[in-house]
């Protein structure tokens, strides 16, 4: 009976063919007075390898939930919202947390503006507050975010690029006032409106632990309806390296759904 409902959800499915608003696009923008809604749950094991801030071959396994909304209150502009909160199980010298120090609630708060849709060219302009809960300087992290990227929809698919900054708001309890850089290029296919898969691949620059990172994105996305998706996804990091002689990896794997209504 299980193998026969199962067959049923995937033959729905497939035999989905048309969806009017591809929510998984990374140029996705909810019509106007639509609500969007993404439930995302990963779990990541990071290993630093070398020697960081007096610690050495260290590991922590994070497990996430986030929830992103947005809202369109224009035909073009829609606002954003999205709270978030991580598990870590280890401490930097791999012993289990016992306590509830370990949770780490996130959030943020924007707007998403698209610049420029014609002859195919797309652009997009995203501004965020953001803090972050953090027991590892024992206080809020807050900055604001400026992300852009551009698009060209060709016949067969839609490649990208962007940048993003991220500048600190004066900190009390953390030292944390330099700006973080990162720059991406990626590309986005729809295959039959029913399987979409995008990946991405982003360089990070932190300045304040002159870390440089190197890390890849694939996410696959079925239809079960045009307003329903269900998605898989897997980051590897390839390089993450800082002052110190800090050398570390990581890798998170995760599903997410996500809803238009």
């Amino acid at each position: 009976m299980k193998k026969f409902l199962l067959f049923c959800v995937v033959f729905l499915a497939l035999t989905q063919t048309s969806k009017a608003t591809e929510i998984s696009n990374p140029f996705y923008l909810p019509p106007k007075e639509t609500i969007s809604l993404s439930t995302t749950i990963s779990y990541q094991k990071f290993h630093v390898q070398k020697l960081i801030n007096g610690y050495q071959d260290y590991r922590t396994r994070n497990r996430f939930i986030e929830e992103n909304f947005m809202y369109g209150v224009a035909p073009k502009v829609s606002i954003l919202a999205s709270i978030s909160n991580k598990w870590e199980r280890k401490n930097f010298d791999n012993s289990t947390l016992t306590d509830k120090t370990d949770s780490n609630v996130n959030w943020n708060l924007g707007a998403l503006y698209e610049l420029y849709n014609k002859n195919d060219i797309k652009f997009h302009l995203k501004l965020r507050y953001l803090q972050k809960e953090t027991h590892h300087f024992g206080g809020a992290y807050k900055a604001f975010n400026i992300n852009a990227k551009t698009g060209y929809l060709t016949k067969y698919l839609l490649p990208y690029i962007g940048a993003e900054i991220e500048l600190p708001i004066a900190q009390k309890k953390t030292a944390d006032n330099n700006e973080k850089y990162d720059i991406f290029a990626g590309f986005y296919k729809n295959f039959s409106d029913i399987i979409a898969f995008d990946g991405i691949v982003h360089y990070n620059y932190d300045k304040l632990y002159k870390s440089k990172k190197l890390n890849g994105k694939a996410v696959l996305s079925l239809y079960i309806t045009e307003k329903l998706a269900l998605s898989g996804f897997f980051d590897y990091t390839f390089f993450d390296r800082g002052k110190n002689n800090a050398d570390a990896n990581s890798h998170t794997i995760g599903t997410s759904i996500q809803l238009e209504f």
